[in-house]
Parts: structure tokens; C-alpha cells; sequence
């Protein structure tokens, strides 16, 4: 019995990370992610069913379209894969748990999700989107109310919001340049929502240590220029 629960928490994973694929291709494009059935990147030719089971599709067609014979990314396998471990790690004792653990292991999972098409969507295309902000808001408040932990949400969450807007606004007064784009502060403002004001204050500086040190490596081994933008959110949601 437990074997079968495992399989049905991953499968259900696979689903989602299939879906979180269509969230990373139609979301920067203002497509819609209810309504649009899935086509070829290449061909544009609408898939069918069999096309589009989570990972399965891709291996019996071997990593190719059925139609045009082109590449299929990496991308989607890999997203559906990482989805499926994270609903065993966060979901594979939900069915045993009580209301409260089963809604916090829930909201949980969802953060994790909208987390990660946030992570490819901004490696990609530099945008950390509000609609996946907002979207972030309401797993975190029902973690708060789950959590009774208003008063730490409040101020983890004010200082998300305003101490990064100010480290902004100073590097815009002294360089002329935007430090950190409205996105990344709305996200900093969640974090601290989500995780309180030690939580945020933590988050700020190791993301920033970690964006620093691998930007150095990479203008030293001339992957980016040293005058190129380069994404903060993944340094972020890491």
C-alpha cells in the first residue's frame, strides 16, 4: 500500500512539472496557460495526448517531435523529474498526516513549483513575473495562518520590502544604475513573509555572496561580460 501511495505522489509530481512547463514557455510570452494547447517550438504543430505525458513521452519518442524530427529540450523532462522527487520529499506522507500537516505540506509543494518556473523564467529571459508573485502569496499566507505567525510575517515582510528598495535607491543615487529590479524586491518582500525577519536577512546576504562569487567566475573564465546584466532571482530562490 505504501508502494502504490509513492507512485501516486510522484505521479501526481510528474503532472505538475509538466504543467510548470507550460508556465515557463507561455508565461513570458502573455500566453495563456489554461486555454493554449501545447504545440512544437519548432513546427507548431498541436500535440496529442500521448505527446505530452510527463517523461514517458519523451523517451518513446527520443527526445525528437513526432512530426518535424526536432530536438525536444532537455528542459521538460528535467523540470517533471525534479517535480516528481520533490512531491516524494514534501508530499510521500501527506495521505498519513493530519489536516494542518497535509494543507502546510501542500502549500509547501506549491511555493517549491511557482519557485521553480520563477528560477528558469529568469535565468531565460531576466524577468521575475508578478503574476508568479502574486501567485507565491497565497500558498505563504495559508503557511502564516497554519503558522499563527502574523507579527513575524508582518515585519519579515516589511523588511523584505524596504530594506532591499533602499539599497536600490542608494545605488541609484550614487551610479546612475538600478541595482535590483521590481521583481527581485517584490520576491525579497515574500521571503520575508515566508521565512521572518532572521529568515530574509539571512536570504539577502548569502544570495548576494553567492551572486558575487560566481559572477567573478564567470567574467574571470569569459562566459559573461563584466558589463552584462546577469539574473539575481536564481541566486535568490538557491
Amino acid at each position: 500500500m505504501e508502494l502504490l501511495l509513492s507512485v501516486i505522489t510522484v505521479a501526481f509530481g510528474l503532472i505538475v512539472g509538466s504543467f510548470i512547463n507550460v508556465v515557463i514557455i507561455h508565461l513570458p510570452n502573455n500566453f495563456s496557460i489554461a486555454f493554449r494547447r501545447s504545440k512544437c517550438p519548432h513546427c507548431k504543430t498541436q500535440l496529442i495526448w500521448f505527446e505530452n505525458l510527463p517523461v514517458i513521452s519523451f523517451i518513446f519518442l527520443r527526445a525528437k517531435c513526432r512530426h518535424c524530427l526536432k530536438k525536444i529540450s532537455w528542459q521538460y523532462p528535467l523540470i517533471e523529474i525534479w517535480h516528481g522527487l520533490m512531491a516524494f520529499l514534501i508530499l510521500n506522507d501527506w495521505w498519513l498526516s493530519n489536516l494542518d500537516q497535509q494543507l502546510s505540506s501542500l502549500m509547501t509543494f506549491i511555493i517549491v513549483s511557482i519557485f521553480s518556473a520563477h528560477f528558469v523564467i529568469d535565468w531565460r529571459h531576466h524577468l521575475l513575473l508578478d503574476k508568479l508573485n502574486l501567485a507565491l502569496l497565497f500558498p505563504i499566507i495559508a503557511l502564516v495562518w497554519i503558522n499563527q505567525s502574523w507579527m513575524e510575517a508582518l515585519i519579515g515582510g516589511t523588511f523584505g520590502l524596504f530594506m532591499p528598495l533602499a539599497i536600490t535607491w542608494l545605488f541609484y543615487k550614487l551610479r546612475g544604475v538600478i541595482g535590483l529590479g521590481g521583481g527581485d524586491i517584490k520576491l525579497f518582500a515574500l521571503l520575508g513573509m515566508l521565512f521572518g525577519l532572521k529568515g530574509v536577512i539571512l536570504n539577502i546576504f548569502t544570495s548576494c555572496m553567492l551572486g558575487s562569487v560566481v559572477t567573478v567566475l564567470l567574467i574571470a573564465l569569459k562566459i559573461v561580460k563584466r558589463d552584462q546584466h546577469i539574473a539575481f532571482g536564481p541566486y535568490i530562490l538557491i
